[in-house]
């Protein structure tokens, strides 16, 4: 599917072209000579030299690099002539400076895309605290959920809508976590056992919240959007049928596809009805079979709550310290043998597929993805690995504490187990996620 393929394209080109514009920019700041700048590693399908550096754009497009005069990188280059305009002339305050510029970068798009999107966006708040699906199998089953629980508190705190139930579920993961919920009148207490945490995908809790047969986001070109269904309609019948919430609504719609039946809906207080013809999709059951079934247009009801820009870049910078806070601590997870690499771990072709479906749900969803995978990238590259950011910037500690250079033929080994290491690291994780999509 082009879409796919040109989303993919997009979210990498973005990624690893912001990285590297950091780190250009802080080395021409620094006063370090750039030779080449490169999106995509080898063999180069274009090039293109301005002043001193060659740009290019390569053929694999799972990363990229900036050549810098006098550094010794994945290249190998041990070239160092100790001239004024190389890296290793610099004092090391400056070289820092250059070795953080790609992560700075990567926390600076991640900040600026969260907070325009709440910005632009809004933020959207689903107002229910009610369970309308618990999975048959999954960790809510096993916690006690049953459909129709409204759930009030989570570990003392109360829950004013499944914003704050998600929130605080993601806080409290690898926790005993005590849910306060309201069945028939009674209240009572629901346990997690912090020991379940190890059982697989118990980082889901697969409940989902009793939407109101209203209506959220409209698509234009689909049936509702040619009735002229608006946000914040709320639908009482379809096809004769009184509906009260959204799961029967979507029931009786999915059940006539290419059908014309009547609709009834009330705005502002005032019914409105006319007749729509749900449109056909084919899908795939539980078991594996495909079922055609109606769709309309419409996604579930939530309210926008519209925030300043000062309010939301705020938002952006506290979701960013946010993901890196959950990646580091599932980084955790999979050394500790809490949860397995491959319930945590995604590579290339996971992304793919996400940027794929981002594609397809919108701008907004492509954005939101790029903006978290660029904190990721930040995260990931400042760890003290050999041959990535972390790795350098843990050389360059050393040389400030010992007051001299670390031999050029002692950073040229390291430099050599930290690509054989990388190398074997997006092996593993390349066959992760082969694991995970066939099987």
């Amino acid at each position: 599917n082009m879409i796919n393929i040109l989303a993919v394209i997009f979210v990498f080109g973005i990624l690893v072209m912001i990285h590297e514009l950091g780190h250009f920019l802080a080395a021409k700041w620094m006063g370090v000579r750039v030779e080449k700048f490169s999106i995509g590693f080898p063999p180069t399908l274009y090039s293109k030299k301005i002043g001193e550096t060659e740009f290019s754009i390569s053929a694999i497009p799972l990363g990229g690099y900036v050549k810098m005069a006098g550094f010794i990188d994945e290249s190998l280059d041990t070239k160092i002539e100790g001239k004024e305009d190389e890296f290793n002339s610099k004092p090391i305050w400056r070289r820092i400076v250059i070795i953080l510029g790609g992560v700075i970068m990567n926390m600076l798009l991640a900040f600026l895309v969260l907070g325009m999107l709440t910005f632009i966006k809004g933020e959207r708040i689903i107002p229910v605290t009610t369970v309308g699906y618990v999975g048959e199998h999954g960790i809510a089953s096993k916690i006690g959920f049953q459909v129709g629980d409204q759930i009030l508190a989570v570990n003392g705190k109360p829950i004013h809508s499944w914003n704050d139930l998600q929130q605080e579920y993601v806080n409290n993961l690898d926790k005993e976590i005590n849910f306060t919920v309201l069945r028939n009148q009674k209240q009572l207490t629901l346990h997690f056992k912090k020991e379940w945490f190890r059982e697989k995908k118990s980082e889901q809790l697969d409940i989902l919240p009793l939407f109101p047969a209203k209506v959220g986001d409209v698509t234009a070109s689909m049936p509702a959007g040619k009735l002229g269904l608006q946000h914040g309609d709320e639908i009482v019948e379809i096809a004769g049928q009184p509906v009260h919430d959204w799961n029967e609504m979507t029931k009786i719609i999915r059940a006539h596809p290419e059908e014309e039946i009547e609709i009834k809906w009330l705005r502002n207080g005032q019914l409105m009805e006319g007749r729509i013809k749900p449109q056909k999709f084919e899908e795939k059951n539980p078991e594996g079979k495909t079922e055609v079934v109606g769709k309309i247009g419409i996604s579930y009801y939530y309210e926008l709550k519209k925030i300043g820009l000062f309010a939301s870049l705020a938002d952006g910078v506290s979701k960013t310290f946010g993901l890196i806070a959950l990646n580091a601590k599932s980084l955790v997870w999979v050394i500790t043998g809490t949860k397995s690499a491959s319930e945590i771990i995604g590579g290339p072709i996971m992304i793919a597929k996400m940027a794929g479906d981002a594609a397809h749900a919108g701008w907004e969803y492509l954005w939101y993805l790029i903006a978290a995978l660029s904190a990721v990238l930040a995260f990931f590259n400042v760890l003290p690995i050999p041959g990535l950011d972390g790795g350098h910037l843990v050389l360059l500690l050393l040389e400030g504490i010992m007051g001299k250079p670390i031999p050029i033929s002692v950073r040229v080994k390291i430099q050599q187990v930290g690509m054989a290491l990388l190398l074997t690291l997006i092996i593993f994780i390349v066959y992760i996620d082969l694991r995970r999509l066939f099987f």
